[in-house]
C-alpha cells in the first residue's frame, strides 16, 4: 500500500493555532465507542490526529478502508459511508446506503459496497462516497470480498464454488475454484487474489482468466470445521498464514517460492482471530485475553505474547507500510509492531490530540516527533506488573516465594527437558525440520526420530549449541511425514522426546511447465500443444490442461485438438500438479484465423472475359463486387476458401470458392481461376 497522508512527520498538538500534518507512516484506527477514528504514527505509536464521526455513529461498530490518501469509514449498523478529510481532520463527505451488515472495501483508487443479504455489489466514488453505478446482483449470497492493488474486486460465491472479479465496476467471468457449497475465504498476497477453500483444505492463486496455482494444506485443515480455519484478508508479502483454530495447526504458504511451512501452536481453546504474518513472526489475536500470540518461524517456537487490551474483546489486525497494527475497535487500546517485533502501544483517546481545524490554522511542518509517548497498556487483572518493584523490597524475596539458596550452598541441577515441537518446511525433495532447544539441563545431542528407511537425515545428530535443524531427504511426495526430536542426556539421565511435528511432504508444488509450444494443424480446425516438465518436479506429476474442450488432467506432455472452427482463437494453459499442488501455469494461443496467401490467377491468360469477384460464393444471389480483367494472371491475396455453388469452368468442376482481395476489392472468386483447393496453406474460412 502507498503512504497515507502528507509529506512531513509531525506529532503532538504543537503551538496554539496550529494543527499537525499527519505522519507518512501511519494508519487510521476505529474507535466505535467514542464515535471517532484516530490516526497513529507508525514509528512512535503516538496519536497525531483524530476525527469525530457524524452524530449518531457513537457506539456503533465501524470499519475503516484505507487506500493511499483516501480513508473511508463504514457505520456497520446503518450503512452510512464517511470520507475522512485528513487535511482538515474532519468527516468531509458521507452517503447513506441504508442497510446493516454491509462490507466496504477499497484499493487501487476503487471502492465498493457489498450487501451480503441482498447479494449485490455497488461501485462507489471514494472521493464523494456517492454511488457510481446501480447495485449489481451477483446471483448468490457472497462471502467477504477483497480488492487487489489494481482496483479489481474479488467476490467469493460459496454456493456455486466460484469467485467473481469486478474490474472498475464491471462484472467479469466467474472462476470455478471449489465444489458448490464449500466455504471460501479470500486474501490479497503479493498483489494477487488468493482463495482458500476452507472445506477441502486447498489454497489457490487466481488471475482474471482462472486459477494460476494451487497448494494442498494437507491434514492440517482438511476435515476440520471450516469456520475454524482462519485466513487474513491481506498480507504484506507473498506468504499466507492459515490457522486451524481447533487444533492449533498453522500452515504458511509462500505463493512465490512455493514452500509450505507447518507448525503446531497451542491455542488453548481460546477465541482466536485470523493470523497475520510480519517478517518471521506470525501474530494470532486471542480475543479471550486481549493479547496476540506470537509464533516465531525462525526459532520454531512461541515468543512472548503481546498484550493489547486489558481483557477479552475484539481485536482487528492488518499490515500496512511494513508494520502490523492491532486495534480494539470498541475501546481505547491499540498497538503497532515493526518487523523486528518491537511493540509500541497506542492510546487512541488522548484528550490533547488535535482534531478538526479551525479557519486560519496552519499545519506544522516540523519533521521531528514532539508528541508525548503513549502510556503502556496496563497488564490484565491478576497478571504481574513488570514495572512494579518486588514486594519484598531489596532485602528479601517477593512475598510468597521461597528464599533462594544461601551463600556457599549448591543450587539444584536443572532437570532434563524436552525440545520444542518441531516445525516442518516442505522443500523440493526434502523436509527441513527446525526446533527449539530443550530448557533445563544441557543434553549431549539431539537426534531426529520418525524417518522411514527410504529417507536420509542430515546431520546424524545436532550438538547442544545447534544449529537446531535437520534435513530429511527422500520419501514419497504422495505421503505425509511427522517427526520428533529426542534430547539425549546420557549419564543415566532419561532422554526427552518432543511433541510430533505437523505432517509435511518432501516436495513442493511444481513450477510452470517449460517450452510450451502451440502448433496449428495443416488446414486449421485444430492443433497440438506440447510442453516439457518443470525443472523442479518431484513425485508423480500430472498436467491440468485448460483449452477449447474444457479442463482435463493427463500424464502426457502434449494435447491435440480437432474439429474446431477456423476463424477463432483459443487460449490453452497447462499447469503441472503433484500431491503438494500446482505452483504455476504456462499458456499459449491456438490461432485458427486463416493466414492470407499471395497467389496468381490461373486459367485466364487466354480468356477475353473478365473473372468475377462476387459478394457471395454463388452466381445465384448477390452482385459482383468487382472483376479481374481477361487475358491476365495478376497476383491476388487469398484469405481462405469456402464451399459454395458447384460450377464447371475452364474444364474444372468444383464447389470451392476462394475469398480474395484484388486492388482493394474483396469477395469470392470461383476456384477454377484461383486453385486455392490445391494449396495446403489456404485454409477453409470456417
Amino acid at each position: 500500500m502507498g503512504t497515507l497522508i502528507g509529506t512531513s512527520v509531525a506529532v503532538g498538538a504543537g503551538e496554539s493555532g496550529t494543527r499537525p500534518r499527519l505522519a507518512d507512516i501511519g494508519a487510521w484506527l476505529a474507535g466505535g465507542e467514542k464515535g471517532a477514528v484516530a490516526h497513529a504514527h507508525g514509528l512512535t505509536g503516538d496519536v497525531d490526529g483524530k476525527v469525530v464521526l457524524p452524530a449518531g455513529m457513537a457506539g456503533h461498530p465501524v470499519s475503516v478502508a484505507q487506500d493511499g490518501d483516501t480513508t473511508l469509514v463504514l457505520d456497520e449498523r446503518t450503512g452510512e459511508v464517511v470520507r475522512i478529510d485528513a487535511s482538515q481532520l474532519s468527516a468531509a463527505q458521507s452517503a447513506d446506503y441504508g442497510a446493516a451488515g454491509l462490507q466496504l472495501v477499497s484499493g487501487g483508487a476503487q471502492a465498493y459496497v457489498v450487501d451480503p443479504a441482498k447479494g449485490t455489489v455497488q461501485q462507489i466514488d471514494p472521493a464523494r462516497t456517492t454511488a457510481k453505478s446501480p447495485p449489481v446482483d451477483v446471483g448468490g449470497r457472497p462471502g467477504a470480498a477483497v480488492v487487489d492493488g489494481e482496483g479489481t474486486l474479488w467476490l467469493p460465491l460459496p454456493d456455486s464454488g466460484t469467485v467473481v472479479p469486478f474490474v472498475k465496476g464491471v462484472r467479469g467471468t466467474a472462476i470455478k475454484v471449489a465444489e458448490a457449497g464449500h466455504d471460501l475465504s479470500l486474501t490479497v498476497a503479493d498483489g494477487s487474489p488468493v482463495v482458500t477453500d476452507r472445506t477441502a483444505g486447498v489454497t489457490r492463486v487466481l488471475t482474471a482468466t482462472g486459477v494460476r496455482g494451487s497448494f494442498d494444506l494437507g491434514d492440517a485443515v482438511a476435515g476440520t470445521d471450516p469456520a475454524g480455519v482462519l485466513v487474513p484478508a491481506g498480507t504484506d508479502g507473498s506468504a499466507v498464514p492459515v490457522l486451524a483454530a481447533g487444533t492449533g495447526d498453522l500452515v504458511v504458504v509462500d505463493i512465490r517460492s512455493r514452500h509450505t511451512t507447518r507448525a503446531q501452536v497451542p491455542t488453548e481453546a481460546h477465541d482466536l482471530g485470523a493470523p497475520q504474518l510480519l517478517g518471521k513472526r506470525v501474530y494470532i489475536p486471542d480475543e479471550s485475553t486481549g493479547r496476540l500470540l506470537v509464533y516465531d518461524t525462525a526459532l520454531s517456537a512461541l515468543a512472548e505474547p503481546v498484550q493489547v487490551t486489558k481483557g477479552a474483546g475484539e481485536l482487528e489486525l492488518f499490515v500496512r507500510d511494513g508494520l502490523l497494527w492491532a486495534n480494539d475497535p470498541d475501546g481505547a487500546a491499540a498497538a503497532v509492531i515493526d518487523a523486528d517485533g518491537e511493540v509500541r502501544h497506542i492510546a487512541k483517546y488522548r484528550a490533547e490530540v488535535p482534531s478538526a481545524r479551525e479557519p486560519g490554522d496552519q499545519p506544522v511542518e516540523d519533521s521531528v516527533p514532539t508528541g508525548i509517548p503513549a502510556a503502556p497498556v496496563p497488564p490484565p487483572a491478576g497478571a504481574p506488573d513488570p514495572t512494579a518493584p518486588p514486594s519484598g523490597g531489596a532485602s528479601g524475596p517477593p512475598s510468597g516465594q521461597t528464599p533462594g539458596p544461601g551463600p556457599g550452598s549448591t543450587p539444584p541441577a536443572p532437570e532434563p527437558g524436552a525440545p520444542g515441537a518441531p516445525q516442518a518446511e516442505s522443500r523440493s525433495g526434502a523436509i527441513r525440520i527446525t526446533f527449539a532447544k530443550a530448557l533445563g539441563a544441557t543434553p549431549q545431542r539431539y537426534v531426529l526420530k520418525g524417518a522411514t528407511p527410504d529417507q536420509t537425515v542430515t546431520p546424524d545428530g545436532v550438538g547442544p549449541d545447534g544449529p537446531f535443524t535437520f534435513e530429511v531427504r527422500g520419501g514419497s511426495c504422495e505421503e505425509q511425514y511427522s517427526f520428533t526430536v529426542v534430547a539425549e542426556y546420557g549419564g543415566g539421565k532419561p532422554d526427552k522426546e518432543s511433541a510430533p511435528s505437523a505432517l509435511a511432504r518432501p516436495c513442493i508444488a511444481p513450477g510452470a511447465p517449460q517450452g510450451l509450444t502451440v502448433t496449428p494443424a495443416q488446414g486449421g480446425h485444430g492443433g497440438t500443444v506440447t510442453w516439457e516438465a518443470p525443472q523442479d518436479t518431484s513425485g508423480q506429476v500430472t498436467y491440468v490442461v485448460s483449452g477449447p474442450d474444457g479442463t482435463v488432467e493427463t500424464a502426457d506432455t502434449s494435447r491435440t485438438y480437432a474439429n474446431l472452427r477456423n476463424g477463432d482463437t483459443h487460449v490453452v494453459s497447462v499447469a503441472a500438479r503433484n500431491a503438494a499442488g500446482s505452483g504455476g501455469a504456462a499458456s499459449g494461443t491456438l490461432n485458427l484465423i486463416p493466414r492470407p496467401q499471395k497467389m496468381n490467377i490461373v486459367n485466364n491468360q487466354s480468356n477475353p472475359k473478365t473473372v468475377g469477384i462476387r459478394e457471395f460464393p454463388t452466381t445465384q444471389e448477390g452482385e459482383r463486387a468487382g472483376s479481374i480483367p481477361g487475358m491476365s494472371s495478376p497476383e491476388v491475396t487469398v484469405h481462405c476458401k469456402v464451399q459454395g455453388q458447384e460450377l464447371t469452368e475452364s474444364g474444372e468442376k468444383t464447389d470451392v470458392w476462394a475469398r480474395i482481395t484484388y486492388q482493394g476489392i474483396s469477395g469470392y472468386t470461383f476456384d477454377a481461376y484461383v486453385h486455392s483447393r490445391f494449396n495446403n496453406d489456404v485454409w477453409y474460412c470456417e
